[in-house]
């Protein structure tokens, strides 16, 4: 892990540290003392810290790990982050529900065959637009524009991380396939990986 700077690293380190101890207590709650918590605020608020380089360095340790397996699973799904009664947040979006205002989540989570966590290999947040086009619109604008692109992308990324000899068999919901026709298409990639409708 490389944050710039190795008190930025150990900050990190005693933060998840904290919070996985106590997973479902808030962060006053979870946090060691009053200096851990102010320094939890600290974090998040420096503009030195870019979540990029944290899920890159996790997506890192997750491909490591994944190394002893042969066989493993990339699941991927949406969630959203409704911050609806933060009224002062700035660079939200609207969510499933219109009135709702918040941030979309996409994950490509890694996985055994035997069904335990591996870790983290990508993450997209992002805002909905606030003006969405109507549907026949979406349908004829290219896939780099359209907010599916993240099925695609998450395959892509997958792919690219992979040990050479590790099958992946992604496993995504059926708008995967509804919104961008998701499957293993580069010529030679077929016989590492596979596509898993779920649901």
């Amino acid at each position: 892990m490389d944050l710039g700077d190795k008190r930025r690293n150990q900050r990190l380190i005693t933060i998840v540290e904290d919070l996985l101890a106590q997973p479902n207590e808030s962060v006053t709650q979870a946090c060691r003392d009053a200096a851990a918590v102010q320094g939890v605020y600290e974090f998040w608020a420096n503009p030195r810290i870019k979540a990029e380089a944290i899920i890159s360095s996790h997506a890192s340790s997750t491909v490591e790990r994944i190394k002893d397996h042969e066989i493993i699973l990339a699941i991927q799904d949406t969630t959203e982050l409704d911050f609806s009664e933060h009224k002062s947040k700035r660079g939200m979006g609207p969510l499933s529900n219109p009135e709702a205002k918040g941030l979309k989540v996409h994950t490509v989570l890694a996985a055994s065959t035997e069904g335990v966590p591996l870790g983290v290999l990508h993450q997209k947040v992002w805002p909905r637009e606030k003006t969405r086009s109507n549907a026949s619109k979406q349908k004829r604008q290219a896939i780099e524009n359209k907010e599916s692109i993240r099925w695609l992308e998450g395959l892509d990324l997958t792919q690219g991380l992979m040990p050479a000899k590790t099958v992946v068999i992604t496993v995504a919901d059926r708008e995967a396939v509804k919104r961008q026709g998701a499957g293993c298409g580069e010529q030679g990639e077929e016989a590492r990986c596979r596509v898993l409708l779920a649901g």
